[in-house]
């Protein structure tokens, strides 16, 4: 995905937590189907990797978990807020 973004791009992640989760990756609010993972397991960790750069390179990265800050809608109604994994007694 690193291929082709620019200052100021922005990579947003969508996790549909439902009986078939899915998460999706959007490039400036496109989807970015090639790198969607359907029916996932498990916990998921919010968590990303930038890659090496040389020393006199710089690259930032700003996350946002608060839904009123972020810059994109939702790709769709079914990905809704993160919510905490709870376990049935």
């Amino acid at each position: 995905i690193t291929d082709g973004l620019r200052d100021g791009d922005v990579v947003g992640v969508a996790v549909q937590q439902s009986d078939l989760p899915m998460i999706q990756f959007l490039v400036n609010g496109e989807p970015y189907h090639e790198l969607a993972i359907n029916r996932f397991r498990g916990t998921v960790y919010p968590s990303i990797q930038l890659p090496p750069l040389s020393p006199e390179s710089r690259i930032t990265a700003e996350l946002v978990f608060e839904e009123e800050d972020f810059q994109e809608e939702s790709p769709h109604a079914r990905f809704g807020p993160v919510i905490v994994a709870r376990g049935i007694i």
